[in-house]
């Protein structure tokens, strides 16, 4: 029989839902500047939604007293957290960013892009692509920060695991050889 856990569970459960809580928050942010060569883009990550939809939250429990929460999601995530050398995305998904992504589009000429000119938008893909191959995409760091920023909230984990230890304290002493009369624990001691 093992110490019961609950109230450090759901601490856990709780930090974790909110750090994907705060994560969500993240890729929806709308004032998000990163810088590259060929401009500034402005904006939420989270063009396609295909970001946000794919973290989820899986908690396990690894041993009688261990519990394991992690935030999952798609591999784009950490390339988008972190940052790559290099990346080649797909130009469909890229033809689908960039209309999704944005209200008007100016060529290499300052040109506005009917985005309906498909044509057009794929030759831009195109080279997005190719730029992305050479530099890479650009680190946001959302979830690396957000982590760093929350990680101070786990040190208050002692409160639910010393009030698991209270709530579990007869059965502890009990496992441990202690007797319990009443409301008094005592434990025989052998004198050599």
């Amino acid at each position: 029989m093992s110490l019961k856990l609950n109230n450090t569970k759901k601490y856990l459960r709780d930090y974790s839902q909110n750090l994907l809580n705060l994560a969500y928050k993240e890729i929806e942010r709308s004032d998000r500047t990163r810088s590259y060569k060929s401009g500034n883009i402005i904006g939420a990550i989270n063009a396609s939604g295909s970001l946000k939809e794919s973290l989820k939250l899986r908690g396990a429990q690894t041993t009688d007293v261990v519990y394991n929460y992690s935030i999952i999601g798609n591999a784009y995530g950490e390339a988008v957290d972190e940052g790559t050398k290099r990346s080649t995305p797909p130009v469909k998904k890229l033809i689908n960013w960039l209309i999704t992504k944005n209200k008007t589009l100016k060529d290499s000429k300052g040109n506005i892009v009917n985005l309906n000119d498909i044509k057009k938008v794929r030759r831009i893909a195109f080279a997005i692509q190719k730029s992305l191959n050479i530099n890479g995409i650009q680190r946001t760091g959302f979830l690396t920060n957000l982590v760093k920023e929350q990680f101070n909230e786990l040190s208050r984990i002692d409160v639910p695991v010393v009030q698991d230890i209270i709530e579990d304290l007869d059965n502890i002493l009990k496992r441990n050889g202690y007797k319990k009369t009443g409301d008094k624990f005592s434990i025989s001691i052998k004198r050599i």
